[in-house]
């Protein structure tokens, strides 16, 4: 079996002045690898200004502290502005300060890049940014819009799969799906977007909205995340405070012990990393799982599999 590391990232939904603390936290969970040496448990954390809503709430409740800014760049940019007349939004400044005191890479959601991204140019560098899609975007042309950015700053990039399958045919088990479905003929065709870049570009698994998922936010559906990732050979996070959400909360720990066991072959695990929610959040903080639950979380994985330090 090679020495497949796993990648975690843990942070909140959405960052706020009230939660920074805890990432600092968060980055100073260490572990004792299969070697017996201690390190740091945690790569990145969940940077997250501005977030997308099936309802757009023109107050900025629960839109995230960028909201304001990100309505000032694009009237900016409706009057004839550039990118270098834009300001700079607040979760960038944060995202900067992050790596700079703690070494971790930040994950952050983006709905649209042109407007987002020129934030975090020359402020986060080279491999220390995963800029991902929301799941109800399932364009290639924005894909194709972050990896410009990617290129030439070095970064990674990361496409979520869409909530919606398409059509199926299906067992009562959620993950035997039979045929290629819908989502994962789309998830596939995003990573043809995004070729040419320094940094890796990962599929990240949220689970899919189906009929049957019960108490699951999403369902999961590994059989299908495994297909995708042999037909595009790159990495593949899961993402179980999407999946389990809320209603599973008490499951998520569990889950992800289970989940990183699983194989796509003989001698290579399925997932490479783990993007979850963790501490407090002004949005969604009810499927977060405590940065108690994820010391423990990471010591369980630490005995099985390395851990990728910041």
């Amino acid at each position: 079996m090679k020495n497949q590391k796993i990648t975690i990232i843990a942070g909140p939904c959405s960052i706020d002045d009230n939660n920074i603390n805890e990432i600092m936290e968060i980055a100073k969970i260490t572990i004792r690898n299969r070697s017996g040496k201690k390190q740091k448990a945690v790569a990145g954390t969940r940077v997250v200004g501005l977030k997308s809503r099936t309802e757009l709430d023109m107050s900025g409740k629960g839109m995230g502290m960028d909201f304001e800014v990100y309505k000032k760049n694009m009237e900016i940019l409706l009057k004839g502005g550039t990118l270098s007349d834009f300001k700079v939004l607040p979760s960038a400044y944060i995202a900067e300060k992050l790596v700079e005191k703690t070494g971790l890479m930040i994950a952050t959601e983006v709905m649209n890049p042109i407007i987002q991204l020129p934030s975090y140019e020359k402020r986060i560098p080279h491999r220390k940014l995963l800029p991902w899609n929301p799941a109800v975007n399932q364009l290639g042309w924005q894909i194709e819009q972050t990896v410009a950015f990617a290129k030439r700053n070095g970064w990674h990039i990361g496409i979520k799969n869409g909530k919606w399958i398409g059509d199926h045919i299906h067992t009562s088990n959620t993950d035997e799906y039979l045929g290629k479905t819908t989502m994962e003929k789309t998830w596939a065709g995003l990573v043809k977007y995004a070729t040419g870049i320094d940094g890796d570009v990962i599929l990240i698994h949220r689970g899919v909205d189906v009929p049957g998922k019960e108490n699951f936010r999403n369902a999961p559906v590994h059989a299908i995340a495994k297909r995708v990732k042999k037909d595009t050979k790159v990495k593949l996070f899961f993402d179980p405070s999407h999946t389990y959400g809320p209603k599973l909360r008490d499951h998520i720990v569990d889950a992800v012990i289970e989940a990183m066991k699983m194989k796509i072959e003989k001698n290579e695990f399925l997932y490479d990393g783990v993007l979850i929610e963790t501490g407090t959040s002004s949005t969604d903080t009810d499927q977060h799982i405590t940065i108690a639950e994820l010391q423990l979380l990471v010591a369980k994985l630490a005995k099985f599999r390395d851990l990728v330090a910041p």
